[in-house]
């Protein structure tokens, strides 16, 4: 238990009831405490719409339910509301129900570096994940055109971008979305780790959402080696689909001696296949998103790929 000097808001994700001496607090479970204390009840109200917290009430049990709010996270410390009148202000009091200081973890997200490499169906959702979390660094790199077939699932292209390349059309987007950003693009299609280095930064994040040529996954990782960049890779196939992990530069000789394994095991690469349906692409998308923007802000996330179920049962 922390010290009296120690002051407590309640949690963003939280909420609580009273009937009579009965205390319910709501987040992702129920927490019920029966015969609660009156000076409970109080300390509630007050923190509930205090900014700068209070410190804990001390006598009777008070301390014992202190703790468990504190444990189930429906408590926690004041948060920078800095932040209030931004596109984030959601974003930062979820940081702050999860424990996290959650102004820093924002301003840490806008000092990142992440490289889209492949702005397609999986690519396009990862850049909006990492746009509406408010990366402040994006670098685009993709060779293709916007087609009309691309529209099922590339939701970041219009009709009216048929022709465009697709690096300008994406950029065009993220810059009416988060003007602020420091934004690259370069139309180019990535076939060796020496065309891919200069457009990643020391430190970085690099989305891998290509699918050609055949050795891209071990030629992005070998640039991430040589710039000590972060990577994530992602695919779907027709029932599953695969996100992840985020990978860092010191298990990148790991994640290479896996590639070489599992080439060996299967033989030949096989043609990604042309088929596709946009929720698929989005659900691998997202998980992507959701992964790597953990990563950044250091949140633990599993150490193993995501199989992602893509169709849990058999048509009938």
């Amino acid at each position: 238990m922390a010290d009296g000097s120690d002051r407590y808001v309640l949690s963003p994700a939280a909420t609580w009831s009273r009937d009579g001496d009965e205390l319910r607090v709501f987040s992702d479970d129920v927490l019920l405490v029966r015969r609660c204390p009156e000076a409970m009840f109080a300390w509630l109200d007050a923190v509930s719409d205090d900014p700068l917290g209070l410190p804990v009430p001390s006598g009777g049990n008070t301390d014992v339910i202190v703790r468990t709010l504190l444990r189930l996270r429906l408590v926690v410390a004041p948060f920078d509301r800095s932040w209030q009148s931004s596109a984030w202000r959601n974003q930062v009091e979820y940081f702050a129900a999860l424990g996290l200081d959650a102004g820093a973890a924002q301003e840490r997200l806008r000092a990142a570096h992440v490289t889209v490499l492949g702005v397609g169906g999986i690519g396009g959702v990862v850049l909006a994940e990492l746009v509406g979390a408010g990366v402040g660094g994006l670098t685009l790199v993709d060779g293709d055109r916007v087609a009309l077939e691309n529209l099922n699932r590339q939701y970041l292209y219009r009709r009216r971008d048929v022709g465009r390349p697709k690096v300008d059309a994406a950029g065009e987007w993220v810059r009416e979305r988060l003007p602020e950003a420091e934004l690259t693009t370069a139309m180019e299609t990535i076939t060796t780790s020496e065309a891919l280095v200069p457009h990643l930064r020391e430190g970085g994040f690099l989305v891998v959402a290509a699918d050609r040529p055949a050795a891209l996954p071990e030629l992005c990782a070998q640039a991430c080696l040589e710039r000590g960049v972060s990577m994530i890779t992602g695919g779907c196939g027709l029932r599953v689909g695969s996100s992840g992990p985020l990978i860092r530069p010191a298990d990148v000789p790991a994640f290479l001696a896996s590639l070489q394994e599992a080439k060996a095991a299967a033989g030949t690469a096989v043609t990604p296949m042309a088929a596709s349906f946009g929720p698929v692409n989005t659900l691998v998308g997202a998980t992507m998103g959701r992964d790597l923007l953990f990563g950044i802000l250091g949140v633990s996330a599993r150490t193993t790929s995501h199989r992602v179920e893509l169709l849990g049962t058999a048509l009938t």
